[in-house]
């Protein structure tokens, strides 16, 4: 068992819907640690809600360009699975230096990915709730090991947060 995992939630977009400033976030990039201090990093996923999948493939996908993956949304999307993952690989050499460090599945060419994004019908917009979940069930997928405490790292205050939200939003 491990016992706690600390957690970076990368955009502010997720803080504006926990302050209830906007709706709550569909999708979120987090930064999994081993320490509070940031310095031992386990992973780097996105989680994106099904609400969020259904937008991106109604809204800003293309129909040829992005064929394959609306594809793989739609079936999500229509099939009775809760979670699945979206695993991007090396697309060159250079990508190559990005593999995950973590388990993750290889491709043909033997590569594990560079960037793994949770799908996930366990609810339809994200909180610290939801993260928390997805957090443990992602160190369970990935890293083999059970968490008991997830802690969210930076939180930012409501002041902080609004005064990040006007200066985002009032143009």
């Amino acid at each position: 068992m491990l016992d706690s995992v600390y957690v970076d939630i990368r955009h502010m977009n997720f803080w504006y819907g926990e302050y209830g400033l906007c709706d709550k976030s569909c999708n979120d990039e987090i930064t999994i640690y081993s320490d509070a201090n940031k310095t031992s990093k386990l992973g780097y996923f996105e989680i994106t809600t099904h609400i969020g999948l259904a937008y991106l493939y109604n809204n800003e996908l293309h129909e040829q360009e992005d064929y394959d993956y609306k594809k793989r949304i739609e079936e999500f999307l229509n099939d009775d699975s809760q979670i699945i993952y979206n695993y991007i690989y090396p697309r060159d050499d250079e990508d190559l230096l990005y593999q995950v460090d973590h388990f993750a599945p290889l491709n043909k060419n033997n590569h594990k990915p560079i960037y793994i994004d949770m799908w996930t019908k366990l609810s339809d917009e994200l909180d610290i709730n939801e993260i928390n979940k997805c957090v443990k069930i992602l160190v369970k997928e990935f890293l083999h090991k059970n968490v008991s405490n997830v802690e969210l790292l930076d939180i930012p205050t409501y002041h902080e947060t609004k005064i990040s939200y006007n200066e985002d939003y009032s143009h």
